[in-house]
This record gives structure tokens, C-alpha cells and sequence, in this order.
């Protein structure tokens, strides 16, 4: 018995990824730090995309040789064609993994369809199920399309049309079990009332109550704002008046192509990191819109561009891009659904984690690291949030101005 315990201790330590992946494994990766987080150059970038471009095929066409002939590029060619060992497709396992998770009744109108594909994997074309499906029509077809006339000629690309389940109106009579009435036990916590009442004075909302008019920290800007620092009311205000200037900058169009180009750059070069190459393409700059701005107008050699506009409202460029994200992440939570609340707490608890152990370790990780970013998007004190409500207004004003994009970046507007 401790043989066996020993091995399996031994087995989690060299596959610790599978053992000890979760969501929480993926917090600290989005965890910025504008003072301490280390950019690459315009440079690393450029030779980190090198590393995905086509390989060189010695020649650009059957009369135009390149180079000098190359022995040992001839000797592992021409190995290629001896060897009897199947090569696996690059998307192989990834098409696998996708038809193993949907139930086989779906099979019929994604079948067809990969009989077409160029180069098709000879070991998913004889899946049990897909194998079936060549040259097949598809037997259930929606209401709203079965009349069709000369539907059967219609191209196996766009089979996904006859499903039922594509189209508005369809139920599937689904027996859920019934709910019973819960009435969760309430206990007055005194504590809680007593803290509630620090953050909101009950005085202010009582008849006849008017305002003495002095200054409270509300009212006052935070002195170099850090990544940890409060947001006050006078912080959104000053944010706000800057919106319009950097957006105008950031939609320029020369800076919206060197920025677009670096977003690319910068995304491939994330591949090579442990971590990173589990988060999806774009996912920071959507968590963090103001300090992927900032960073990458460091790398395009933009910095000083973008700090002459934000510093007529006394921010730094880094003290800028922490209010901007506090903001926006509190504006998120301000006006948050209950059922984005109730996913949020499900993630933060694990329970989705031991849900998703029969996918392969690479798909699992990019599940969790979405949901971690998820979280991460919405993590905004209750003082960030109050202060923000104060603004509400302005900043949705803004929003609306500028179609809910801000800086090239989707704004929910729940």
C-alpha cells in the first residue's frame, strides 16, 4: 500500500500540471504591476513571430531555386516519403477532443463537412459515428427549413442550419426535478450593520438631512494612485475628462495600426510562457485595457505621446492607467447581473473544476484561465464601487458616446 501511495505521489510530481491545475493557478498570471513588470522590445517581438512563419521551402517556385543546394534539407525530405509511420495532423487531437464532448446525434451535420477538408485526418474520418455520415443527409431537419425546396443540394458547410436547436422556438421537453421552497435561516450579525453603516451614513437618508457642504476624502484626489490605492470620487472625475483625448489618440490611424500590430506581436510572444500559452489571444486586454494601452505604447516608443495627454489632469502615465482600470472594473461590477454574480462565486469555489478533468490538460487550462480572467474583470472593492456610483452618469455618458468601445477595448454595457 505505501508502494503504490509512493507512485502515485511520484506520478502527480511529474505530471503536476494535471494534478495541481485549477483556477487559482492562473490568478497570479493576471496580476499587474506597472512599476515591476518587464516589457520586451519591438525587437523580441518581431523575432518571436518569426518562430510561426512557414518554413523555408528552399525555393519559391519550380524554376526559381533559392540558394545553394542543400544536402541535408534533401536528406530529411526525402526521408518523409519512405517512412511508413502516419505524421499526426497539427489539429488532430484538438478535433478529437471537440467531437468527443457533443453527442453523436449532432454527428450527422458536422460529418459531411470533414469529408471535404483537404488533408483530413484519416483517424477522424473513421471515428464510430462520423464515419457513418459521408455523403449523408442529414434526417432531423428543423420545421422551418424541411420544405425547402431542393434543400438536399444544399453544401455540407452549412448543415448546422437544420438543426432544430438552431432556430428560435425550439423546445425539448426536458422532465427537471421539482424545487422546493428554501428559506435560508437569517442571523442578525451586528458587526456587519455596524461596518455598513462607516461606509453609508444613515444620517444622509433621513428627512430634511442637508448637506454641510465641507470637503471629504471623496472630494480630494489620491496622491500617486498605486495599483493597491482606493479610488475616490474626484479620481473618476479626472479620469473621465481624459477619455476623449486618449481615445481620439488611440483611434488615430497610424496608431490604431501600430497598436493593432502590437496586440498581435505582443499575443504571440505570451505563447512562449508557461503560463500564457493557456490564456486566449486578447483575454488580458480585455481585463486590463488601460495598462495593455500603456504598456504597449512603451514598446512602440509612444510613451510620451500618451503621458502629455493624461497629464493636464496631474496623472502619470502609470497613475492614469490604474485609475482607468479600477474604473472600468468597477463599473462592471456596479452593473452586474445576479447570474454573472452566482458563475463568479461557482468559479472562485472550484466547483467547475472537477467538471472539466475528462478534457486533455491543454483545453482544461484555457478553461480555467478564462474563468480566472473572468473574475479577475470584475474584481473591484466595495469603495471603488461606491465612489463610482457617484459618476455612474458621466462615465455611461461617455461610453455611449463612443459606441461602448474605450480605447479600442469593449465596454459591457450589461
Amino acid at each position: 500500500m505505501k508502494q503504490a501511495l509512493k507512485l502515485l505521489v511520484l506520478f502527480c510530481f511529474l505530471l503536476s500540471n494535471d494534478c495541481l491545475a485549477a483556477i487559482s493557478d492562473f490568478a497570479e498570471y493576471f496580476d499587474v504591476d506597472m512599476e515591476k513588470d518587464t516589457l520586451p522590445t519591438i525587437e523580441e517581438l518581431n523575432k518571436t513571430i518569426e518562430k510561426y512563419d512557414e518554413y523555408n521551402k528552399k525555393y519559391n517556385n519550380y524554376y526559381d531555386l533559392v540558394g545553394e543546394f542543400d544536402r541535408d534539407f534533401y536528406i530529411t525530405i526525402s526521408t518523409y516519403g519512405m517512412q511508413e509511420k502516419r505524421i499526426k495532423g497539427e489539429s488532430e487531437d484538438f478535433y478529437i477532443e471537440f467531437l468527443s464532448l457533443i453527442p453523436k446525434k449532432y454527428y450527422q451535420y458536422l460529418g459531411p463537412q470533414l469529408f471535404e477538408v483537404p488533408n483530413m485526418s484519416e483517424k477522424i474520418l473513421n471515428l464510430p459515428g462520423i464515419k457513418e455520415t459521408k455523403n449523408q443527409f442529414p434526417t432531423r431537419i428543423a420545421e422551418q427549413v424541411k420544405d425547402i425546396e431542393d434543400l438536399e443540394f444544399l453544401s455540407p458547410h452549412l448543415y448546422f442550419l437544420l438543426m432544430p436547436e438552431a432556430w428560435p422556438g425550439y423546445k425539448e421537453d426536458i422532465e427537471y426535478p421539482q424545487m422546493t421552497r428554501y428559506y435560508p435561516k437569517i442571523r442578525y450579525n451586528k458587526d456587519f450593520y455596524e461596518s455598513i453603516k462607516k461606509i453609508v451614513k444613515p444620517e444622509k437618508f433621513m428627512p430634511g438631512y442637508k448637506d454641510d457642504g465641507k470637503k471629504t476624502k471623496s472630494d480630494l484626489r489620491t496622491l500617486k494612485p498605486t495599483k493597491d490605492s482606493l479610488l475616490t470620487s474626484a479620481d473618476i472625475k479626472a479620469f473621465i475628462s481624459t477619455i476623449d483625448a486618449v481615445d481620439n489618440w488611440s483611434n488615430d490611424p497610424q496608431n490604431k495600426f501600430l497598436l493593432s500590430r502590437a496586440t498581435i506581436l505582443w499575443s504571440t510572444y505570451e505563447r512562449e510562457d508557461e503560463v500564457g500559452k493557456y490564456v486566449p489571444s486578447g483575454i488580458m486586454d480585455l481585463v486590463h485595457p488601460c495598462y495593455r494601452l500603456a504598456q504597449k505604447a512603451r514598446i512602440l516608443g509612444k510613451e510620451r505621446e500618451l503621458a502629455m495627454l493624461v497629464a493636464n489632469e496631474g496623472f502619470t502615465l502609470n497613475e492614469w492607467a490604474y485609475t482607468c482600470d479600477k474604473t472600468i472594473k468597477a463599473h462592471r461590477v456596479a452593473n452586474v447581473r445576479t447570474g454573472v454574480v452566482q458563475a463568479l462565486r461557482e468559479y472562485q469555489k472550484g466547483i467547475y473544476d472537477d467538471e472539466t478533468y475528462g478534457l486533455s490538460t491543454y483545453t482544461r487550462n484555457i478553461r480555467f484561465a478564462t474563468m480566472q480572467s473572468i473574475i479577475q474583470a470584475h474584481k473591484a472593492p466595495l469603495n471603488d464601487v461606491i465612489e463610482y456610483k457617484k459618476n455612474r452618469k458621466e462615465f455611461e455618458e461617455k461610453l455611449k458616446k463612443h459606441g461602448f468601445m474605450l480605447f479600442g477595448y469593449p465596454i459591457s454595457r450589461y
